[in-house]
């Protein structure tokens, strides 16, 4: 008698934890729940499962006992799982497809992340590095059935660590010795990848870039714009002094009105660009020394490898040359409209006048137009219908007696062959 009752409570514990388990299942995959943050499982085809159940399941004591110790691989690394405390997750040789930075996945040794929940609160931090960490990131926030918020912390870190994994990405950076630190906070939303930051830089300084084209005379450029079927002038190298009094001034208010104090960037400006969470943060708010190093030495990519490239000549060359040589490096390396590379060039295309003779008007609206050239070329000088509300505009700022004596704009007749029209 014994014997058939211990059987019938062997089977109605197996029947208990079967059910369980389905309940389990049926929690974590709720196919009914249309609006849920999902992940699909490399198990059973690939299963779309809620994140949160399985979150909740994978942090709480039972859940981290079943998963301490166990390791399996996956496409992006081998991964390792520990009970400590927490729900430590281990991912050697992680890779990351990272499209605006490099075309090839970014290989990190050891990415490590450790998270504890309670109810709707999370919190923890990511980790990078091999042997021991390059830099850290604290996070915590809150998750609901349909998203993750979380906010997040990068404690003041050495620039050369967090630049680190882009060195097989970039001969650039590779080459660069990069000083100071970088604090940064911001915010991050899942599945939307909404994200924002707010970097501060500190004590940044670079060396070990080859910026001789840009500090050896005779200065080594060869235009990549110019087209001598499509325009008959030759570029022409202007010394500051022959740039005439307003063109200089007039670039500094349209493109960097902080260019004679900044080290080579705006932190502000780099701060407004990347304070507003989104999904596509604009890649531009370039200083006119980062707007040189595009036109010297790197191809002017719009991702974020390229926007790190020029970032690091921009503060090597503040270093290495006065605010008067980048000016001047600046205005004659300037794309100012198809194969107008430089404002000798432009201002005998557009006026027929050597730069140092442009009137102010003129040179404003030369130097408004930088933003969209090739635009403002076929809008505007080739309909011969100028827009005048971007130069009034610079014109604003410029010394008293600019204002009281503009001068008019006086477009060069349109000599130009059909096919650029």
């Amino acid at each position: 008698m014994a014997g058939v009752w211990l059987k019938r409570i062997a089977l109605t514990l197996l029947a208990g934890i079967l059910v369980a388990l389905l309940a389990l299942a049926g929690w974590v995959w709720q196919p009914y729940d249309t609006e849920a943050w999902r992940v699909r499982l490399p198990v059973a085809g690939g299963v779309e499962v809620r994140v949160v159940p399985l979150l909740m399941m994978a942090t709480s004591a039972p859940g981290r006992w079943v998963l301490d110790r166990q390791a399996f691989s996956l496409n992006h690394g081998d991964i390792q799982l520990h009970d400590e405390d927490g729900l430590r997750v281990r991912c050697r040789h992680c890779w990351i497809e990272a499209k605006s930075v490099s075309d090839q996945p970014i290989v990190i040794p050891m990415l490590e992340l450790w998270l504890q929940m309670d109810q709707q609160h999370i919190h923890g931090y990511l980790s990078v590095g091999d042997t021991r960490p390059l830099f850290k990131v604290d996070f915590n926030g809150k998750v609901s059935m349909r998203s993750l918020k979380l906010t997040w912390q990068l404690p003041s870190t050495p620039l050369q660590a967090l630049l680190k994994p882009l060195q097989p990405h970039s001969a650039v950076i590779s080459e660069a010795i990069v000083s100071g630190t970088l604090t940064a906070s911001g915010t991050l939303r899942w599945p939307k990848k909404e994200w924002s930051a707010q970097p501060q830089l500190n004590a940044m300084a670079v060396s070990g870039l080859n910026i001789r084209a840009a500090t050896t005379l005779p200065i080594q450029y060869d235009c990549p714009l110019l087209d001598e079927h499509k325009y008959p002038e030759k570029m022409q190298w202007v010394p500051y002094e022959n740039l005439g009094r307003w063109l200089p001034v007039a670039a500094i208010i349209a493109e960097d009105a902080e260019f004679k104090h900044h080290p080579g960037y705006v932190m502000a400006q780099m701060q407004h660009l990347l304070g507003k969470e989104s999904t596509d943060k604009q890649v531009g708010g370039s200083t006119i020394t980062q707007q040189l190093a595009k036109y010297m030495f790197t191809n002017g990519e719009r991702t974020w490898k390229r926007k790190v490239e020029e970032l690091l000549y921009a503060v090597q060359l503040e270093s290495a040359l006065t605010k008067t040589d980048i000016l001047e490096l600046y205005l004659n390396t300037v794309d100012l409209g198809p194969s107008l590379c430089g404002a000798h060039a432009a201002s005998r295309y557009y006026f027929d006048l050597t730069p140092d003779k442009l009137n102010p008007i003129q040179a404003a609206w030369l130097a408004g137009i930088i933003s969209n050239p090739h635009r403002a070329w076929k809008k505007q000088y080739i309909q011969q219908q100028p827009d005048l509300t971007r130069a009034e505009s610079i014109l604003h700022f410029m010394p008293r007696s600019a204002r009281k004596a503009p001068g008019s704009l006086n477009f060069r007749p349109v000599k130009q062959p059909d096919n650029l029209q």
